[in-house]
């Protein structure tokens, strides 16, 4: 039942993926480059709530049932894209930190590399002769 209900989770996700533009989106932003358009892409949530405020309407005034899918579909978007913005700002710093740190470590080695070549130097085996 686990594993049946995995798969149903996986194909929807993927068919999303495939065809509608907000995980793509999302998924685009998730990587390095894409970090700095978190925030402003909190905004992408305004029109995923109007469409969803359009909706609830319609069922409000005796419409369709089946118009409640593409009311959540709309409503978890949104609040993935409001989301979106502050994690992609905590990703962002984290990728930053570990950069900063990778920089200190190479710039580090450098300088112990060149005090061992210095010391080497001085101490060379013909100063002891």
């Amino acid at each position: 039942m686990l594993r049946f209900i995995f798969a149903g989770v996986a194909r929807t996700y993927y068919l999303l993926a495939r065809y509608a533009p907000g995980p793509r989106l999302i998924s685009r932003i998730c990587r390095r480059d894409g970090l700095k358009w978190g925030v402003p892409a909190m905004l992408v949530s305004v029109p995923y709530f109007l469409l969803a405020n359009i909706f609830k309407r319609v069922l409000e005034g005796g419409g369709n049932l089946w118009f409640s899918v593409p009311l959540l579909c709309c409503l978890v978007m949104g609040i993935a894209f409001l989301a979106l913005g502050p994690i992609s700002l905590l990703l962002l710093a984290k990728t930053c930190m570990k950069e900063a740190a990778s920089r200190w470590n190479v710039r580090r080695r450098e300088r112990i590399a060149r005090e061992v070549e210095e010391s080497a130097k001085l101490t060379s085996p013909s100063d002891f002769q």
